[in-house]
Order: structure tokens, then C-alpha cells, then sequence
């Protein structure tokens, strides 16, 4: 079952990670804030779903970065495909589409690390929000 749950934890945050990491490349000159803001929420999504510091450091780590990476890699190619439809346009795509990549790399590190700050956070929250024991609920005065 910890498993499960921790497969289901990192697979939200890679989701989320990628809809950041397609924001930030759709939208240029946000790009850094949706790093910043999408790997703390990768970070904290994870942490309190885990509640457990380890798994929650590397489940978002990895969660962020190849979710920014595979954001990047989509307007990649969907970049590349339309430049190569110009006139000469199959170099220049292919160069447009490279430097995306490494972009995206760059950006799924900086989210990563920013997933690192996020996920103890979220992990004390997950932690204080854990419920109680309840006590059996007595039942109602009747008539």
C-alpha cells in the first residue's frame, strides 16, 4: 500500500509539473515565476500526500524535473514542427527545438531544487493535518 501511494503522490506531482512546465514555456516572460511557484507546489503536493521527509525529497524532486522537462519537450517539438514549415526553416527548428531541450533541462533543475524547499513543508502540514482517533458517536436522546 506505501507504494501505491507514494507511485499516486509522485504521478499528481508529475502532472502538475508538467501543466507548470508548459506554462512556462507558453508564457516566456513568467517563465521563472512558474518554476519557482511550480516546483514549491510539486514540493508540497508531494510532502503531504507522503507525509515521510525522504520519500517526499526525492519523489518531488523527480516529480518536478521531469515534469518541466517533459513540458519543455512538448512545445519542443510542437515549435519545431511549425518553424520547419518555412523556407529554410528545418535548421533553424531543429536549432529552436535544442535549445528548448536544454532549457527544459535547466528549468526541471531549478524546479527540482525549488521541490526540495517545498516538500518539508508540505510534509509538516501533512503531518499536523493527520486526524484523530474518534470516539464512538453516542447515540440520540430519544423522545
Amino acid at each position: 500500500m506505501d507504494r501505491m501511494k507514494a507511485g499516486v503522490a509522485w504521478l499528481i506531482g508529475f502532472v502538475v509539473a508538467i501543466v507548470f512546465g508548459l506554462l512556462t514555456f507558453v508564457e516566456a516572460t513568467l517563465g521563472g515565476y512558474y518554476v519557482l511557484i511550480g516546483g514549491l507546489v510539486v514540493g508540497f503536493l508531494v510532502g503531504v500526500l507522503l507525509k515521510d521527509m525522504r520519500k517526499s525529497l526525492g519523489f518531488g524532486f523527480l516529480g518536478a524535473f521531469l515534469g518541466f522537462l517533459v513540458g519543455g519537450i512538448i512545445v519542443a517539438v510542437a515549435l519545431a514542427a511549425i518553424v520547419a514549415a518555412i523556407p529554410f526553416g528545418g535548421l533553424f527548428g531543429g536549432l529552436v527545438a535544442l535549445v528548448i531541450i536544454i532549457v527544459a533541462v535547466l528549468f526541471g533543475i531549478g524546479a527540482g531544487i525549488f521541490a526540495l524547499i517545498g516538500a518539508p513543508i508540505g510534509v509538516m502540514v501533512g503531518k499536523r493535518m493527520e486526524t484523530a482517533p474518534q470516539a464512538p458517536m453516542a447515540p440520540p436522546p430519544s423522545m
